[in-house]
């Protein structure tokens, strides 16, 4: 970290909001992608449409979002919910922690709103960002905006699609949610240290299928598998 630029109070500018947009404006097809496939899957689970443009617009959380219908039912498993939610998000409490000493000074709303809209690529695009020049918050800000609305709208059209294809069996769409979780699993494995959680998050979750009842399979896994990641990360020179 350039310590110099991490030192300067963060700015948040329409400008840089702007740069961030176009910056992640390839990410923009990616989300409404996603946000299709999430809402066709919450229509097979029985989400009524505002429903699911809710949960798209309120958790704005693509892989929290399909694991939990994986384990949706009546009642909600909120416990399982959580902890799943949990889970799969826990990155971004690292990522969030990394950015507070380039956010210093912004203002407490946009930072926070900034916060909000975090992903992965407007993370990594922000980091090398500000490493070269002042940080400002609205750059950040605008790589997860230009994504909120595809993600949403996209998640309405998935919804109404669901509704009109009848079986999602017949589609193949029950295969979605392995397909997604193993596409998620090949885009992080960036090293060969990788391959630990993501063996031993499968394996948890196999044996907790067998013996435990209902959906704690997906809990134990996440869990399983992060603790691993922590410990490879912490063993890291």
């Amino acid at each position: 970290m350039d310590e110099a630029k991490a030192a300067q109070s963060a700015a948040f500018t329409w400008g840089g909001v702007r740069k961030g947009a176009v910056a992640g404006s390839a990410m923009a097809a990616n989300a409404a992608i996603y946000g299709v496939i999430f809402g066709a899957l919450a229509a097979q689970a029985g989400f009524d449409l505002l429903v699911a443009a809710a949960m798209s617009g309120l958790v704005y959380a693509g892989g929290a979002q399909v694991a939990s219908l994986q384990i949706w039912a009546s009642p909600i498993p909120l416990a399982a919910v959580w902890a799943t939610s949990f889970a799969v998000n826990a990155r971004y409490i690292l990522q969030s922690a990394s950015l507070r000493p380039w956010l210093r000074g912004s203002p407490p709303a946009r930072t926070y709103a900034s916060l909000f809209t975090l992903s992965d690529a407007g993370w990594a695009m922000a980091l090398h960002r500000w490493r070269s020049e002042r940080p400002d918050a609205g750059f950040l800000f605008g790589t997860g905006a230009v994504q909120y609305l595809p993600w949403v709208g996209g998640t309405v059209l998935g919804h109404v699609l669901g509704n009109r294809i009848g079986s999602p069996q017949s589609w193949g769409l029950d295969f979605i949610f392995p397909a997604f979780f193993a596409a998620m699993a090949a885009v992080m494995w960036k090293r060969r240290s990788d391959i630990g959680p993501i063996v031993v998050g499968g394996g948890a979750a196999l044996i907790a299928e067998r013996f435990l009842a209902g959906h704690w399979s997906l809990v134990v896994g996440g869990l399983a598998g992060s603790l691993v990641g922590v410990i490879a990360h912490g063993r890291r020179p």
